[in-house]
This record gives C-alpha cells, structure tokens and sequence, in this order.
C-alpha cells in the first residue's frame, strides 16, 4: 500500500494537526526523521497539574484545554506532542519516546497507557505528568504456557475502565471492567466475536465498544463459488506495482467475489457498562453480553468511529450512519438506533461525498472528496477524547490508512493528493451501489419463489453487487491516493476476472431475454397463489423486471468511460481500455440477438416443427427468408427447403424432414460467386444464393456462429483443426452410429479422439486421419480392456489386453508385443492355468519361451513352436526333477539328461515319463569326494568334478522313472562317477539365443517413436515391419538420440500422479457435451464393473488348443449394423445428445468430469459413481507376486521431474577416445537413465527384471540347484546384449573391455551395467539359486552360528582354539564397527559394493588389533588375520554367507575384476572365504572345550 503522497523535498511533513480550527506548527525536538511517516494513533493524555499553573502564567489571555499528546506513526514511532503556546503561531513540540510501537491507547478511568510491541507483547504504566521510559510493565496473556509460541497482540482498545486486547489470530482479552461484560484485574481471553466471525474493527466511548464484524467464507454458499484446492486457497493478491497476478485465474474471481461480500455483509455489535442509546439497540436497556445492530446488516458497513457518547459508521456507497446520547447536541437528538445522516444538509452539492467520518469528545468530522474537513454542528468542544481505531482487515480486505484522526481539540490530517479527475466515477459508482442495494428486496423476494427460468440470473446478480462492492472500496483507494498507479485499480488489475463475470451475467439475462423469461415470470406473479403474497407491486410489471436486470449494464460502461480518461495521461493502458471496449460492443451485439431470438420465437416463421428446438442458450442468427439460400441441386422451389442459422447449427428444414449440422463440426469455404460449400463428417453439399452479397453474408454469419460456437474470440478466423463433438448416423460405413469426440480436420478425425461405439465399447487415443492409430485405450464389452498401441485399427506394437472369461477364474492378461491385431513378438500371457513368457509369432507361442504351469506346477525353459514345446529346452517338474534336450509335439524325444532330486541321474534317450532307448542310468549311494583330490573340507556345492559311489544301469532301458527297466544291458555295483552328467547343460537354447525378441522389440519400438514425426523420415524402412517382413531396426547414433527424446515425451504425456492421467488429459482436453440432468444414471450403472468382468465371451483365446482365434480390433466393432435403428436427423451429441458417461469410468474418471459440459459449467441431476476400468493393469489371478524375501524384482524408480543430464543429447562418449571424465559422465547419465521411468532403458530393465524372475525367481516348490549357473551365464548374456545397445548410445565404449590410460579400472558391460541392473529382485534370484547350491554347507554355518550366538567372547575364542589375546580385541569398538560393517553384506547387490563392504570390514578389524595391542606392539599377520574374521563372522551372522561368496566369486570372474581381485579387495575377499571354510569344517560344540 502505498503511503501519503511524498513532496518534493524531503523535509514536507506527512501530516498537518490543527487546534480549534489553526494550523500548527510541527517542531521536531532532536533530531528529526529522514523520512515522514503518516500517523497511525492520535491520543490526548490531558494536562498535567504541574503544569496548569505555569501554563496560566506564562501566557496571558490564551487558554488551552489540553497540551499533551501522544502520537504514532506509521514506522513503530511514539512520539510525545506538547503544545508550545506563543503569540503568533502555535507550535506542537515532537519528542520521540520509543521505536517499537505497534498501537497505543490511553485508559482515562485508571490513567493507565498501553502499548501493543512490534513482538506482540503489551506494556503499560500509570501517567503521572509524563511518560517515565522505566517505569513500563509487561503484562502477560498466558501465565500458565499453554502456547507453544505465546499470545502476540496486534491492537488495543481503551474505555473509561475497560481495555480490549486484539490478538494476531483474531482471539480477544480484557482486563478491567465494562458494567456487566467483563470484570478482570488480570488480562485474560473472553470471546466477543461470534465463531466463524472476522474482527475488522473496534471503537470505544466513555461506556462503550463497537466492534466492525465480516462473516467467514460464507460466500461460497450464497454464491455458489466452488472450493479451491488448499494450495491453490492460499494464493496471495496480487501484490502493489507487481504487474501480473499471483492466483490463478479461478482463484482471483473467487478472491473478489469473497472480497466484495465480506465488504457487503459487515456486521456491527456493540457492548458496554450502560445503554441509554450507546449501543443503538433501539433501547436502553443494560445488557450483560454483546449485542448485534441488525438494522445495518448487509448495507456495507466500512469504517466505524465513537466519540465519547456517540458512534459513527460510514458504509461504501458513502451514507454515514450515527446514534448515542445528545448530551452536548452532538447528534441534534438522542438516537437509540443508527440513523442515515443527511449530508447535503451540512455540506455544498460539490462536497456531499463522504471518505471518511471519526469522532472527537462530542463532535463528528468528515472528510470530503475535496479533502477538506467538514464538523457536524455541535455547540461545544471537549477537553477529551477516545482515539479512533482502525484495524487491518484481514484476508479479504486490502489494507488502507486513515486519513483523519481526532483528539480534544485537535485534528490530524494525513496528506494525501486526491485523484480530483476521477471523483465522477466514484460518485456514480456509489450511487450504483445505492440503486442496487435498494432493489435487492425485489431480487430476494424472486429467489424465493424459485423461478427455474431467472436463478442463473439472479445467481449472476448477486455477483456483481459483490463485485462492485470490491470495485467501489479499490477506486475509493485509488481516489485518496492510497495506493497510485492505476494498475492496481481491480477492475484493471483484473479485468479479464471481471470480463467474465460480466460475460456470465449477460449470457443470463440473454437467455432469459430470448425465451422471454420476464414476460413468464410476470404472468406466473400474477397469478394465485404468487399474486396473494407479493410485496413488491413493480413484480407485477415486465418493464420493471427489464430495468432492474438491465440496470447492471451501466457498471461496465463506467469503466469504458474511465478508461477514456486514463489514456489519456497514462496510454500503456490501452490494451485495457481495448479490452473494456470489446467487451461492451460483444454485451451489444448479445443483447441484439436475444431480441432478434425473441421477436423470431414470437414471429410465424416459429412453426411446431422446429418449436423443440427453442433453447435459452440457443440464437437465431440468418435464415433464407430474409437472406435467401437453397441447394445447388435441389430439382424443387425453395420454400421447401429453408434454412436457419442458429447458434450452434445450422438447420435445413425440408418439405418432409428436418436436418441439423452442428456448427462445431461444420466446415465452410466459398466456390465460386455464389455457392457455398458445406462439409460435415458425413456430408459434403453445395449452396447457391442469387446474388454476391447474399453469400457474402452467409459465408460471414456461418464462420462467425462457428466461431463463437467453438468458443474463440470474435473476429478469429475458422480454424481446419478443431475439437468437437460428433455422433455418426448408421449409414456411415465405418464409424456407425459412433459418438466421437476428439480433434478433427476438414470433417475427418485426427488427433486425440474418444469414441463411443453403439454395443457399448469405447476408444480413447490417437486417430490418425480417421483411423485408430498411436497409443490409446479400447474397452470391449464381454471381451476386455486393451491399452497400448493401434495401427491401422488394428492393435499393433507394446499393449496390455485384458481378456475376460465366463469366469473371472477364466480372465487372461496378455502384457507384450501384437503385430496387425495378433500377439507377435515378445510378451507375457497370464491366467489362471499357467504363465507365459516369451516369443510369439502371429497368436501362437513360437521361439523362446519360459512357461510356468500353475495346474501341475512344471516349468518349460526351451523353445516353442505352434503353441508346442519344440526344441532344446528344458524341463523342471514340481518334485524338483530337471530334464534337458530336444523336445517335439510337447514331449522330450531323442538324447537327454535327466538329474532327480535324489541324486539319481540319466544320460540317454528319454521322455518325460521315463527312458527310451541307449543311455546310462547313475544310482548313487555315498560320496567319494573329489577326483584325484582327498584334501580335507572338499565341497561337493564348488567343485565339478565331485564324484559319488553307487551303481550304474546302462544299455537299452525302458520302464517309467520310478521303475527303470534293462531290455538290453547291465548293471554295474559300486562304482565312481560324476556327481552330474557330463553332458549337463549342452542341449539347453543358446543363451545368445533367448530373449531375442525382447530386444528386437525394445529397439522397434523405439524407432517407432519418430514415425509420425514426417512422412519422408529416415525411419521409414525400419518401421515397416508386418507378419511375413519383419521390421529392421539398424539405428545410428544420431537417431537413437533423436528417438530416446521423443520416447521420453511420449511417457511423460502418458503418465500421470494417478494412473490412467493420460487419458484423463485427453478427455479433459475434448469439449465433451454435458449429460442432461433428466437421464438419471445412477440406477443404471453401479453394477457395470461386475457386469463386464463375469459377462460371457462368445469364445476364448485357448493357447493350450486349438489356435487362438485373431483378435478383435476396431474393424470388427463396426460390421454390427442390423439391429442398429437412427432417426434421420443428424444432431450431434454436441447440443441435442450425449456422450454415455456409463463408458468413461473405463478409464478412472472421477464425477467432475462426467459432470463437465462445453462451457465448464456443472449440470443438475444425479450422476453414476465414478470407479476404475474392468480389470486392474495389475490384476493378477494366479496372485502372481515378484517379491522374493519382500524384495523386488524391478530397480527403484523415481516420480520426479528427470535430472537437466536426461533432457539434451550428451556430447561425452562420442569421440573414438575414452577419457576418465567420459566414463564419470555416462555413469552418472546411465545411473538417471536406469532409475527415471520415462527412459527407454528404464522399461527395459523392467522386462529384462520380469523375463529373469518368472525363469528363475518364480518356484512353487525348491528350485534346483543345476539352474544357478545356466541362471549366470544367461544374465551375463542379457549384460551384453543390453551393452551393445549403450554402446550405439556412446559409441566411444569398447566393444568387450579396456583399461582406461593411465589407470587399472577396466571399463566393460559388468563394470558400467552390474552396478545398475543387478537390483534388488534380479540378485535376489540368483542369490535363492546359489542359496539352494550351496544349503548344505550353509546349513552347517547356520548350526554353528546359532552355536556361537549363546557364548560369550571368551568362550567364544577358547572355543575355536584361538590365542587368548583375541579376547582384547573383540572388547574394542572397532571390532563392533566390522561386524556392523560386514552385516551391509546382505544389503548389497552390486559385486563393487559387496567388495567395498568387506575390504572396509577388515580395516577395521585391523585398526582393532593395533589399538588392543598397541602396549605389546604385536604384528597383525595373516596367522592372526584368519581368526579374527572367524570372530568377526560368527558376531556378523550374515545368512547364507556361502552362497552370498559363491556368487560373488561368479559375479567378479574374468578379466574385468582382475585389478580389484589381484590388490586389497582380493586379498580381504580370499581371507574372508578362508575363514567361512574354517567356519564350516566342523560343527562346533561346547564339549570340545578343553
């Protein structure tokens, strides 16, 4: 807020006081202040007696009632004012007292002075002759700290004996007494203000408090504002000289309408010691609480003053009311109830508005519109007055000083240079105001009899009454120079705001008008029972109704007129007054039409044909009887076939038919001199006129209604692509009787589309020139839910389906790649009888694959061929059993391996239920150790070449597995062999060989992500792929780049905070037609979830039989035209129908959408509960989970916005050299790129996650050990593989591994990729495998450590035979801190981190030993190294540590960890395995203790 108005030097004072009519002369004691505040308290403390007399003598013949003041500003400065009388001018002398004042007050009753801190506390001290700076007392408002933060007051109120304290937060304290109110000689709260009330003011008399109220977010009922979202409610306003607005557009008219009705609705309640008419009750009866003046209710009280016996209270439209006790004919009469002042009675026609009114002791004053002060009459002065307050006023109320104070005998005038040019805009606002106030008895009186035809009317009404209250108090500030520039004004500041809410008010009274509402509301007032109970005779009178609606018209005129004037000296504002102007030329032009509406609905061209068609909304534009018009073609006379222009369509009205073209999916373009060519969705016609400048005008008036009827400004041309809505008639071949709502572009579909087919099913997505195709969603009643991406209205690309069954038990979720509507390529089929994962190949299940068979819990990893297992593969049953080989017609035939649970083992011909020919059958008994090798502690889980002893059948065998039979052979007792066959894992599929279509789809899809970036790209033969040519996905660097931004694009359009936002934003983004409050839904709807999860399909997608039958795509939604029956009129859903919104809670949509009609506006009538689509994307039947030891299988991702690396194109690892700072750099981009969920190589390990688990993660029995190293090797291969794609990303990696110069790290697929895609879920795969390898030697380490648990360190260590001194070292903390460290073992997945951890953990150890043994100076050795990590182990417990090292040991094998393993890390990592070896020779046992 700006502060007076500043002179031009520096020392122009910021305020004049006068005495008794004289101006006196400021007189600064010290040194004055740089800069003038203007003055916020003015308080007369009376003389002291001391002084009187040498007051007398020194000055002969002047007599003064009071010489003491106390005055603060507006910078916290209290100020002392003593008057100096001289014989010429009078002089006020200014002594600072304090700097840190808020607010003052004088109690004259107990002589006491209070004022209010900067930091919220109060002091006070009793007045003696003058103010003592240490005689001040704090008081304290909460004695018991019941606040955390204290009790912080902003205000102060004094009467004769009573003190009011006002809090920051609005709570109320007293503190002495006021008749029956209150009595407290402690400070303490009392509730004054009603709950839910806002204090704006508070005055006080001898004997009385007048408190200035607001109500509290009552606006948003009466006027029907919508609740904001509670971030956005707590939008600040637009701050001073700030230029643009902090709220959003619907934030700001909420804030002004609030403001305006908190402005209107003030109330005022008063109580006091006495009455006798102080309280302006209406009587004089005492009161013991607070009581409300209802007489001045809703009239727009603003400020308030009180003198001693008498109040004030002036409203915005500048009436002054006042009431008290005449005790010095101050008020002309005793007024026990306000009462309107008369000011042209006092003051000249040029002075009659009234800024502002306060009080001194018996007198009133008023300031002008001409900044003078004018004094009521009165016929004698006081010697003492109350200090005039005036409170912040909160939230809704901009802040503004007062201008006039009083005190005594004095005045104080804050100078301020009045805006004298505009005071013809606030004296007619005012009266505005006034007119409209006084009619709103009539406008309460029609809102209660409830005309359905007025209440958007009236709604609109009572808006702009509010808003012209907020406009009214902004240009009276704007006047008095409380704030300059006119950017602030709000109905500049916020004009488009205002604009609206205008447009909305003549949009109602339009429609009102064009109906002739006024003249139906007249005739239903004068008839029973309304006629019996009307007020207001004027109701009766449709003229009278036409005035009071029209009488808001003359606001916006106003400000037209204003900003004519503001040009002028100001012309940055014309785009403002443009604004204005348009504005009142568009209300014109609205107004014309709804009589010309009226006049036509009243003419005989109104026949009962086209009657259903008379709407509120809905204008007559053109028709061919005044301009004339008829089909170019057309064989009949012209009066058979008419045409009408309305609004929103154009109309042809034939001799035997009615047709209707919405306007929003209308085109039309000129051809010729005299023809118009018409284009719909369906049709395509030709018009003739007779004569140029009749086309002329149908060719303007048609582009404008489409135009306006598309929403855009007046004046836009018409635009070839637009968003509409459209239903199809049955004729049309493709989209029969299909609700379409989308973008469009010359009558065809092409953009974001939501279309609606006739037996229920539902498309949301991109259409490209009028056929399904890009990314979107399809709902198919009976059949299932389908999300991903169309080509040619085919599904086509990376999709989820959906596919209901009779039976929910029955549904399957098919998540992968579809080729021209079938599943092609990789993907994943889920139901409730088994799980597939891998390649297809037109609907059947063809290449690699890994299936999981829920009925009798056997897994397939191998190859498929027409839906059979054909191929190397292999095979592990649900008793642990695992067969290897070549399969056929699903069955294993030819030469295998069998391995059992038991040991037992078969190489040989075979077939999953026994041998079949020639082969070797291996029954082991006992173990014989390794061979060649009778080492002790030898481990047959690390060791190959492990043999067993036992028998050995072998030659021609048959029989089932349970029984083996020898046809032709012999059996062998007590021999050696292997512990597994030796041709184990030879005729499983290549592990190059898997998963190749994972990637073969990664990168096409990915390239795919440019294909409708241009018709001639550089993509354009590797998008061509179809079933019989598959596409070719050779990309250069430069277009990977280029396809990995669009990707990312594309994701983060799709995605959303909730799911399904995507296609949230789409229908949000389409004007979809509003749903008519007569169609109740809810009764029809709430079971259409249940229905379309257990509806019955036709037939079912058996992968296990026969071949699956091709999947239903757009082309087959449309052939089901026989029972489908239209009426010949072609209205669209955009004005006469519908959308079903039954379909839109598919895709997640809550109520205020289904709700949402083209003008954003909500529709009457009950609406169908929002819920989710059919089926969840996650639905999982068989409960399919991807946690192992609540782990999962995917690396964590992140929401937030991508890191500034992801969002260009990098220029490091582009160069054939690789520098450090080049590996630094990509590291740090693959680390974003793996974690962000709009990255490619985010979804790619997320398949690659999901691939590995259901191979090797995903048992319902123990799975078998023979896996561990298959399940290494092949992750080593989709390692690579993923590589060779981030190689082609940063060309400047090596193909296999290097060294960077000058430094051993390598640089290669494990060091850049483990770290990244070795999550939590993939390593806990591998890790169940080796855990599983290795559970017998584990198992022995989990016995001993259980073991060690219950000893203590000394025990511990006599125990495993250790030196006594060890004991020291295990009490030191850094032996605590290594086996902390070593229990991160478990949390790591990474083998550099796994390495780190451990190399960390015996450094420590380390440091233990030399700190325990420092007084001996032992040597730490590897003698006493290997019991220490014993120590450390046992203490540690890591479970399964075997396994954990074994598959460390397999993750850090090669060259690429040979650095690492040959320096520091190597040598902890060995001494650890040394010591898990010592651990595990033998169990340990208490009796072994010597």
């Amino acid at each position: 807020m700006s502060s007076s108005s500043e002179a031009a030097n520096s020392n122009a004072e910021a305020f004049s006081i006068y005495y008794k009519g004289k101006a006196l002369q400021l007189k600064w004691k010290g040194v004055p202040p740089l800069t003038r505040s203007p003055a916020l308290r003015l308080c007369n403390m009376g003389s002291s007696k001391s002084e009187i007399g040498r007051e007398a003598g020194s000055q002969a013949g002047v007599k003064f009632d009071s010489d003491w003041l106390l005055l603060l500003t507006a910078d916290h400065s209290l100020y002392s004012a003593t008057l100096l009388p001289t014989h010429d001018v009078h002089t006020l002398e200014l002594s600072l007292l304090r700097t840190d004042v808020v607010d003052v007050d004088y109690c004259r009753g107990s002589r006491q002075l209070f004022v209010v801190l900067a930091n919220g506390s109060v002091q006070r001290q009793l007045v003696a002759g003058s103010c003592r700076p240490g005689a001040w007392q704090t008081l304290s408002f909460d004695p018991l700290e019941l606040h955390d933060e204290g009790v912080c007051m902003r205000r102060v109120c004094c009467s004769e004996q009573g003190v009011v304290f006002v809090s920051v937060r609005g709570a109320t304290y007293v503190l002495g007494s006021c008749g029956e109110v209150f009595n407290a000689e402690e400070p303490r709260h009392m509730r004054l203000c009603e709950e839910g009330k806002q204090l704006l003011d508070l005055v006080a008399g001898d004997e009385h408090f007048v408190m200035l109220l607001a109500p509290h977010q009552q606006a948003d009922d009466v006027l029907q504002l919508q609740q904001e979202q509670p971030q956005q409610e707590q939008g600040s306003l637009k701050s001073i000289h700030s230029g643009s607005s902090e709220r959003s557009f619907a934030a700001n008219t909420r804030h002004l309408l609030h403001q305006g009705y908190a402005l209107l609705h003030t109330q005022l309640f008063t109580f006091g010691a006495s009455n006798g008419g102080l309280l302006g009750t209406g009587d004089h009866i005492r009161r013991a609480h607070v009581a409300r003046l209802e007489k001045l209710d809703g009239m727009g009280v603003c400020s308030i003053a009180a003198g001693r016996q008498h109040s004030v209270a002036r409203t915005l439209d500048g009436r002054l009311y006042h009431w008290g006790i005449n005790n010095r004919e101050q008020l002309g009469d005793d007024l026990s109830s306000p009462k309107e002042i008369c000011l042209a009675e006092q003051l000249t026609p040029k002075q009659h508005t009234a800024l502002e009114a306060t009080c001194g002791d018996y007198r009133t004053l008023v300031l002008d519109a001409a900044g003078q002060i004018q004094t009521l009459p009165q016929s004698q002065s006081s010697t003492y007055t109350q200090t005039v307050l005036h409170l912040q006023m909160g939230a809704a109320w901009p802040r503004q000083l007062r201008l006039l104070h009083c005190a005594g005998g004095y005045t104080l005038q804050n100078c301020r240079q009045f805006q004298w040019q505009y005071h013809y805009f606030l004296s007619h606002l005012e009266s505005q105001l006034q007119l409209l106030l006084k009619q709103r008895q009539a406008v309460q009186t029609l809102m209660i009899w409830e005309f359905p035809v007025l209440a958007p009317l009236l709604l609109n009404w009572e808006r702009i009454v509010c808003l012209l209250a907020a406009t009214l108090h902004s240009l009276e500030g704007f006047y008095r120079a409380d704030f300059v520039q006119p950017a602030d004004l709000l109905f500049i500041c916020y004009h488009r705001e205002y604009i609206e809410l205008f447009e909305s008010y003549t949009s109602a009274y339009c429609d009102v008008l064009s109906v002739n509402g006024f003249g139906e509301a007249v005739a239903a007032i004068c008839l029973p029972p309304l006629s019996n109970h009307n007020p207001l005779a004027e109701l009766g009178e449709e003229s009278y109704l036409t005035r009071l609606f029209q009488q808001p018209f003359g606001i916006y005129q106003l400000f037209n007129q204003f900003m004519e004037v503001l040009v002028k000296t100001q012309p940055e504002y014309d785009e403002h007054r443009l604004a204005w102007l348009e504005f009142a030329r568009k209300s014109c032009i609205s107004q014309e039409l709804a009589d010309n509406t009226k006049e036509f609905w009243s003419s005989k061209e109104c026949t009962p044909r086209i009657s259903h068609l008379r709407q509120r909304q809905r204008r007559v534009i053109l028709t061919s009887t005044l301009v004339p018009l008829k089909l170019a073609n057309a064989r009949i006379s012209i009066s058979s076939h008419s045409f009408i222009l309305f609004s929103d369509f154009l109309c042809q009205l034939g001799s035997n038919a009615l047709y209707t073209y919405p306007l929003s999916a209308l085109w039309v373009w000129s051809e010729g001199e005299l023809d118009l060519r018409i284009v719909t969705p369906e049709k395509s016609f030709l018009l003739t006129t007779k004569k140029t400048e009749s086309r002329k005008i149908w060719l303007d008036q048609l582009q404008a209604s489409i135009v306006a009827a598309l929403g855009r400004p007046l004046g836009s041309p018409v635009p070839s692509v637009r968003s509409t809505a459209y239903e199809y008639s049955r004729e049309h071949p493709k989209f029969s009787r299909v609700k379409a709502c989308g973008t469009w572009r010359k009558g065809v579909l092409h953009g974001n589309c939501y279309l609606e087919y006739p037996d229920g099913s539902v498309y949301c997505g991109e259409v490209h020139r009028g056929v399904i195709e890009g990314y979107g969603k399809m709902v198919i009643p009976s059949t299932g839910v389908y999300v991903g991406n169309f080509k040619g209205g085919r599904f086509h690309g990376f999709g989820i389906y959906e596919l209901n069954g009779s039976a929910a038990q029955e549904s399957e979720i098919y998540e992968g790649n579809f080729c021209e509507g079938l599943f092609h390529g990789h993907g994943m089929m889920r139901n409730n009888r088994y799980i597939y994962v891998g390649e297809y190949m037109a609907n059947t299940r063809s290449g690699y694959g890994v299936m999981e068979d829920l009925i009798s819990g056997d897994k397939y990893m191998g190859m498929f061929a027409d839906n059979k297992r054909c191929g190397p593969g292999s095979c592990i049953t649900n008793r642990g059993d695992y067969f290897e080989g070549t399969f056929a017609a699903d069955d294993l035939t030819g030469s295998g391996v069998a391995v059992f649970e038991n040991d037992y083992y078969y190489e040989g011909e075979l077939t999953l239920q026994g041998p079949n020919g020639r082969g070797d059958y291996y029954m082991p008994c006992g173990d014989a150790g390794n061979a060649g090798n009778g080492s002790m502690g030898a481990s047959e889980e690390d060791d190959d070449n492990y043999e067993l002893i036992g028998n050995k059948m072998f030659g021609q065998l048959s029989g089932s597995w349970e029984a083996v039979r020898i046809q032709t052979g012999e059996l062998a007792l007590n021999r050696r062999f292997p512990k597994f066959p030796s041709s184990l894992g030879r005729m499983v599929v290549d592990h190059n060989r898997k998963w190749r279509a994972l990637f073969q789809n990664f990168e096409s899809d990915l390239a795919s992500c440019s294909a409708s970036s241009s018709s001639n790209n550089v993509f354009s033969g590797i998008l061509g792929g179809t079933l019989k040519k598959p596409a070719k996905t050779a990309l250069s660097t430069a277009q990977i780049w280029s396809c990995i931004a669009i990707y990312m694009n594309k994701q983060r359009s799709r995605d959303g905070p909730k799911p399904g936002n995507y296609f949230n934003n789409i229908l949000l983004s389409l004007p979809l037609p509003p749903k008519p409050a007569a169609q109740p839904l809810m009764s029809s709807t709430p079971t259409l979830q249940s229905t379309l999860a257990t509806r019955k399909m036709s037939t079912s997608l058996d992968l296990f039989g026969s071949t699956p039958r091709r999947i239903q795509s757009q082309e087959t939604l449309c052939s089901k035209q026989d029972d489908l029956q239209r009426s010949d009129s072609l209205l669209s859903i955009g004005h006469n129908s519908t959308v079903d919104t039954r379909s839109l809670v598919s895709f997640g949509l809550n109520e205020s959408l289904l709700e949402r009609s083209f003008n954003g506006e909500q529709e009457p009538g009950n609406l169908s509960t929002s819920f989710g689509s059919v089926l969840q994307n996650n639905n999982n039947n068989n409960n399919i989970s991807k946690n192992i030891n609540n782990s999962n299988c995917s690396i964590t991702s992140t929401t937030s916005t991508s890191s500034a690396l992801l969002e260009q194109v990098p220029s490091f690892g582009m160069t054939s050299t690789l520098s450090e700072h080049d590996v630094s750099c990509i590291r740090l981009y693959l680390e974003q790129a793996f974690k962000d969920q709009y990255h490619p190589l985010y979804a790619l390990n997320e398949r690659i996650a999901n691939c590995f688990h259901y191979s090797y993660g995903y048992w319902k029995v123990k799975p078998t050990s023979i896996l561990a190293k298959q399940a290494m090797r092949e992750w080593e291969s989709i390692s690579r593989r993923t590589y060779r794609f981030v190689r082609k990303m940063f060309p400047a990696l090596p193909e296999d591994y290097c060294h960077l110069e000058g430094s051993r790290e390598v640089i290669s697929h494990i060091t850049l990729l483990y770290p990244l895609m070795l999550s939590e879920g993939i390593y806990s795969t591998l890790f169940v495998l080796y855990a599983n390898k290795y559970n017998r030697k584990d198992e022995l380490y989990r016995h001993n450590l259980n073991h060690a648990e219950k000893l203590s360190d000394g025990e511990l260590v006599q125990l495993l035979g250790h030196d006594s001194c060890l004991n020291a070292v295990m009490l030191d903390t850094q032996f605590e801190a290594a086996v902390q460290s070593l229990k991160q073992l478990q949390e790591k997945f990474s083998p550099q981190d796994m390495l780190t951890v451990i190399q960390r953990s015996m450094e420590l150890l380390s440091e233990a030993y030399e700190h325990a043994m420092a007084t001996s100076a032992a040597q730490l050795n590897a003698d006493n190294m290997i019991p220490l990590s014993m120590l450390c182990m046992l203490r540690a417990a890591v479970p399964h540590l075997g396994a954990e090292l074994a598959l460390l040991d397999d993750l850090t094998g090669g060259p690429n960890f040979q650095a690492e393993m040959n320096g520091m890390a190597g040598y902890c990592y060995t001494t650890l395995k040394a010591a898990y070896e010592h651990i595990t020779m033998r169990a340990l046992q208490r009796n072994s203790l010597p």
